[in-house]
């Protein structure tokens, strides 16, 4: 079980690598280590993989440009059905159900900058209604709702982009607190030609 952060604070916790085909939930949980965004040479990535802010609003801060979705697709499933990891860390039963989106993020040219996998409880309020809004990034759709969530980040690292040239991408996975609820997981891999996944050097 992982203990909720305190209010308004984040907490980073540091995890082994995942095989870039497994769950993006499906994580190996270690210690905390505040400052795992450091093995990275970019200081944008740094920034990115470290804030507890809007990730839509700093893609569009580093690029200069306006972040849309381009594409969402959203169901609901068994808990028994989701991703590896999803169910135990939001601390659904398996007669449970989750709630489940996958969506990119582009600019007005079309450009990739991320994709976005998300795993949700099905008794949050406005958790159904802001991941089945095909237009709006999660963060300000449950903003919108009304729901100010705490995190706690579960990892930050690199895994493959799906999409050519591929490559390995920097990414974080992190969950949403509703009070004392596990209630939104997030996972977010970040296009490397936009943020660059390079290490600090000898790291």
């Amino acid at each position: 079980v992982i203990p909720p952060p305190r209010s308004g604070s984040m907490t980073i916790l540091d995890n082994a690598a995942l095989d870039p085909h497994e769950s993006p939930f499906a994580l190996r949980r270690t210690a905390a280590i505040p400052h795992e965004a450091a093995r990275f040479a970019s200081p944008i990535t740094r920034m990115l993989l470290r804030s507890d802010g809007l990730t839509t609003t700093l893609l569009e801060s580093c690029t200069g440009a306006r972040a849309h979705v381009h594409h969402a697709e959203n169901s609901r499933v068994p808990a028994s059905a989701a991703p590896a990891g999803a169910a135990d860390l939001l601390e659904v039963p398996p007669c449970g159900d989750i709630l489940l989106r996958t969506s990119t993020l582009a600019t007005s040219d079309g450009r990739l900058l991320s994709r976005n996998d998300i795993a949700a409880r099905t008794d949050i309020p406005g958790a159904d209604r802001c991941l089945s809004d095909p237009t709006a990034p999660i963060g300000f759709a449950l903003h919108a709702a009304g729901t100010g969530f705490r995190r706690t980040v579960l990892e930050i690292g690199l895994r493959e982009w799906p999409w050519p040239p591929g490559g390995p991408a920097a990414f974080k996975t992190y969950l949403l607190w509703h009070g004392d609820l596990p209630a939104v997981l997030i996972s977010e891999l970040f296009n490397p030609e936009v943020i660059s996944p390079d290490p600090e050097a000898g790291r």
